[in-house]
């Protein structure tokens, strides 16, 4: 349960722009299930189509596709040209969603205590538990994710300074700990004292 008299340990407010939402879109993330299309899909292609093509390549290539080196060759180059194609558009389906993404009218409010956080956007209020929350943090930003594609995003402005910000993201990697593996934790450091 909530306790609604408690005070916030941090309030922010902040309104976020096109370049907060790069910040979380061109971040480096794994790909899940089909996203994985999105690397390999091109690759494969290109590999699909030397081995089809192969013959028709070969006035076009300055070695010969049919020695064993040649074909070593033509597969590795097909691997670099699909990975060089996934790349670009890996990054083209990103700026598409910066583009794209619609941006609050209002400012952001955030209430951080030491069990939730409260979000107010645009005339809705949410409440994340801390533990259901993965958060990353950069140079310039504090991502507060619930899903990969889901995230609160707070840039370096809404904090009085770098360390500020800091704080933040070391409170809030505290607070979502399971309180059990906090005390695991507790346990393996008293281990290792007493056996020194």
């Amino acid at each position: 349960m909530i306790d609604t008299n408690e005070k916030p340990v941090y309030q922010l407010r902040y309104t976020l722009t096109r370049d907060d939402v790069a910040a979380f879109e061109l971040m480096p993330r794994e790909l899940v299930g089909w996203e994985k299309l999105w690397l390999f899909g091109p690759i494969l292609l290109c590999g699909a189509a030397v081995g089809l093509f192969e013959d028709r390549l070969r006035p076009f290539l300055p070695w010969d596709p049919a020695t064993m080196l040649g074909q070593l060759v033509t597969v590795l180059v097909a691997i670099a040209v699909g990975y060089a194609l996934s790349l670009l558009l890996l990054t083209a389906r990103a700026r598409y969603r910066i583009k794209r993404t619609p941006l609050p009218a209002a400012p952001i409010c955030i209430d951080a205590f030491a069990d939730h956080v409260t979000v107010k956007q645009d005339g809705s209020n949410q409440s994340f538990a801390w533990h259901d929350l993965t958060i990353a943090s950069t140079a310039s930003h504090v991502i507060l994710s619930r899903t990969p594609r889901e995230a609160i995003i707070i840039p370096l402005r809404a904090f009085a300074s770098p360390e500020e910000m800091g704080a933040f993201a070391a409170f809030a990697e505290a607070a979502g700990r399971d309180p059990q593996d906090v005390s695991r934790e507790d346990d393996n450091n008293n281990k290792k004292e007493s056996t020194r």
